[in-house]
């Protein structure tokens, strides 16, 4: 009996800015057994995989009329120049406000903020609207003068808005 082991090829591997480490200050969520939940772990796993994503893997994941808005190609390589230097993510929270639409919580290390990852899908399961936005922390947000009711807040412009 021979038992060998595997390493990615370090020409071929990205460099993780950590050493691959995962934040330590949050607890890593269970994503629920339903379709958008099985999806956004399978795009959380893509996005923290040891190699860049790749597109071929995407194309039977997304949906047409996505596709038609943005090719897998730029959609991937989006994921893979603005989530992946922040690697690797930890999934702290999921929300399902509609049974085929997810949100989930990236948390990455301290020096990087957390970011929300929205999915919804199709009527067959597919990906039709994937899209990102940057959690904003207390120092983000400034009080809003414009006449807003006392206590709430105006919110800096973050990513994706």
């Amino acid at each position: 009996l021979v038992v060998t082991g595997c390493t990615a090829d370090p020409e071929i591997a990205d460099q993780l800015p950590d050493q691959g480490a995962a934040p330590t200050h949050v607890e890593e969520i269970t994503f629920p057994e339903t379709a958008v939940g099985e999806m956004s772990e399978w795009v959380v796993e893509e996005i923290n995989g040891v190699r860049a994503i790749n597109k071929q893997d995407w194309y039977s994941k997304v949906s047409p009329e996505l596709t038609e808005q943005i090719p897998v190609d730029s959609l991937v390589g989006t994921l893979n120049s603005q989530l992946r230097p922040n690697l690797p993510y930890i999934a702290s929270d999921y929300e399902e406000p509609e049974s085929d639409y997810g949100v989930t919580r990236l948390t990455p290390d301290l020096t990087s903020q957390p970011v929300d990852l929205h999915i919804q899908l199709d009527e067959t399961g597919l990906i039709s609207a994937l899209w990102y936005e940057e959690v904003e922390s207390d120092a983000d947000t400034i009080e809003d003068t414009t006449g807003a009711p006392e206590g709430e807040e105006k919110t800096a412009p973050g990513l994706g808005q």
